[in-house]
C-alpha cells in the first residue's frame, strides 16, 4: 500500500486512482480500492470527493492538462514547418499521447462517470480542444475556407485524429506495432483533399 504525507490526501487518491486505472481500467476503480491503494481509511476519499465521479473528474483534468502540454510540446518542436506539416504532426502526437495513456485517454472522452458541468473539466477541455484548432486554423487560412467550413473542417479532423487512435487503443486497426506510438504512424491528413 501507498503512504500519503498530511495534507495530501487528494494527490495520494489521483495518483492511486490513475494507478489503479492503468492496471484494471475504468471499471476496476472504486473509492474503496483508492482508499486500499493510498493506505488510508475507506471513508478517507470522501474528505475530498464526494463520489468516484468526482475523483475520475479530477483525474480527467490532469488527463486533459498533459495531453494539451503534449501537444503544445510538439507544436514547439515544429513551428518552423509548413501548416500542413504541424497540423500532421500535432495530430500525431495526439495518437501517441492516446497510446502512451490509453485508460487515461478513455477516461478523458468517456460518457460517464465525469462531471461535465465540472468548471474545472470544462476548462481543461477547452484548452485541447483550441490547442488543437489553433493547429488546423493557419490550413484553413491557406485554404480560405469560411466559419462555417472551418467548424465543419475542424470537426473533420478531430473526428479522422481521435477515431484513429481509439481504433487503434481498440485494436481494430493493424498499422505497424500498436504497442510502439513512435512506429504507429497517423495516415496523411493531406488525402482529405480539397480540405487541406
Amino acid at each position: 500500500m501507498g503512504e500519503y504525507h498530511h495534507g495530501d490526501l487528494a494527490n495520494a487518491l489521483l495518483q492511486s486512482a490513475r494507478a489503479i486505472l492503468n492496471e484494471k481500467g475504468i471499471h476496476g476503480l472504486s473509492l474503496r480500492a483508492c482508499a486500499a491503494h493510498a493506505g488510508v481509511s475507506h471513508a478517507a476519499p470522501t474528505y475530498h470527493f464526494k463520489s468516484l465521479g468526482g475523483l475520475l473528474t479530477d483525474l480527467a483534468v490532469i488527463a486533459y492538462d498533459e495531453f494539451t502540454a503534449a501537444l503544445q510540446e510538439k507544436y514547439a518542436l515544429v513551428s518552423h514547418e509548413s501548416p500542413n506539416d504541424r497540423l500532421q504532426k500535432v495530430c500525431q502526437a495526439y495518437v501517441d499521447f492516446a497510446l502512451k495513456e490509453p485508460q487515461l485517454f478513455e477516461l478523458m472522452f468517456s460518457s460517464s462517470p465525469l462531471d461535465f458541468e465540472n468548471v474545472r473539466l470544462k476548462s481543461s477541455a477547452a484548452k485541447a480542444y483550441q490547442q488543437l484548432t489553433g493547429i488546423v486554423h493557419p490550413v484553413f487560412d491557406a485554404k480560405g475556407l469560411n466559419e462555417s467550413k472551418r467548424e465543419q473542417a475542424e470537426a473533420l479532423i478531430w473526428s479522422v485524429v481521435h477515431g484513429y487512435a481509439s481504433l487503434i487503443i481498440n485494436k481494430q486497426v493493424s498499422h505497424g506495432e500498436c504497442t510502439a506510438p513512435s512506429k504507429t504512424t497517423l495516415p496523411d491528413l493531406s488525402l482529405l483533399g480539397d480540405l487541406l
